[in-house]
């Protein structure tokens, strides 16, 4: 009797390596994945808006990104004592202009740098289809409401050709890079049930829109392989929306084993014996023992960089 859906996910025409730079951003989720990937030693940059849900922020920010353009003083809006931009989460905020916008604007040319690097990848993960439009300024979608009040907004769902059209500029304007799109498995109860239901199911086929006519467009299935595969609250935190460390580490593993090569694939379990060691705890520190371990992890981490990084 099986008690578990099987299921494969598919890989990408040519799987990447632990040396390609990988860039993520999006939702929530896109940290635990990159924290895992950075735990692991790959080149890693996360997050250089911070956190956002809708796919057109996303989108915008990465168009940003790519030309390098800086924000200046009339992005920043004063709110509560605070500076922000429309464009940023809220960790960004600050009392003053000449710190938010050196933050900003650090965080902007060094994920300018590391995009244009070769064979970068974009590891992209949506969260909501619903977005927040400012009706003093009409069509601008915000990436963050920053606690303004609600009758400011115009709350809409994105349409598919909406996604589709905004992403395939991106895609086209970034040809060296490889996209790795997910679809994030966090459920937005906050809009209603049915609703992100819907939201995620415009998110689907504007990926798949997207990866049937892009050829360096990827789809990892995230949010199958957690809502289908998993399919249990024993894999949810406390609050059963946000899938706990056992579920993230069963999306890495099948990240791993579906979208990197055999070689990258051992690299991730040598990273995983090698921190083992580094982190083990320390009962008798002096014994012969303990710099007999020491000697022992020195020599592992030794053969670690000659094997992986020597060329």
């Amino acid at each position: 009797m099986d008690f578990k859906l099987k299921f494969t996910p598919k890989s990408p025409n040519q799987r990447f390596n632990y040396k390609q730079p990988m860039l993520l951003t999006g939702s929530c989720f896109a940290d635990n994945i990159g924290d895992l990937l950075t735990e692991h030693q790959f080149t890693v940059l996360a997050q250089p808006n911070g956190v956002v849900y809708n796919p057109i922020s996303i989108a915008q920010h990465l168009k940003q990104i790519g030309e390098g353009r800086e924000y200046n003083e009339n992005n920043l809006v004063l709110y509560n004592e605070l500076y922000h931009t429309w464009s940023h989460h809220s960790s960004f905020n600050s009392t003053g202009q000449k710190e938010i916008l050196g933050n900003i604007n650090a965080s902007l040319n060094k994920a300018h740098a590391f995009i244009h690097q070769p064979e970068t990848i974009v590891y992209v993960t949506f969260g909501s289809a619903f977005v927040y439009e400012l009706k003093n300024i009409p069509g601008f979608i915000t990436a963050n409401c920053h606690k303004h009040p609600q009758q400011n907004f115009n709350k809409r769902l994105l349409t598919v050709s909406e996604i589709v059209d905004i992403w395939q500029g991106v895609i086209s304007s970034l040809p060296h890079v490889q996209f790795v799109f997910t679809v994030s498995p966090v459920r937005h109860t906050k809009d209603g049930l049915f609703e992100n239901n819907v939201s995620k199911g415009i998110l689907l086929q504007a990926v798949y829109e997207l990866c049937n006519h892009q050829p360096k467009a990827f789809y990892f299935p995230a949010y199958e392989i957690v809502i289908d595969e998993l399919r249990d609250y024993r894999f949810y935190e406390s609050d059963l929306i946000h899938p706990n460390k056992q579920a993230v580490n069963y999306v890495w593993q099948q990240l791993v084993n579906t979208c990197f090569n055999e070689f990258s694939q051992q690299f991730v379990v040598d990273v995983k014996a090698l921190n083992a060691m580094k982190n083990h705890r320390i009962m008798h520190e002096g014994t012969i023992a303990h710099q007999k371990f020491v000697v022992g992890t020195k020599a592992q981490e030794k053969l670690f960089i000659e094997k992986y990084f020597s060329s």
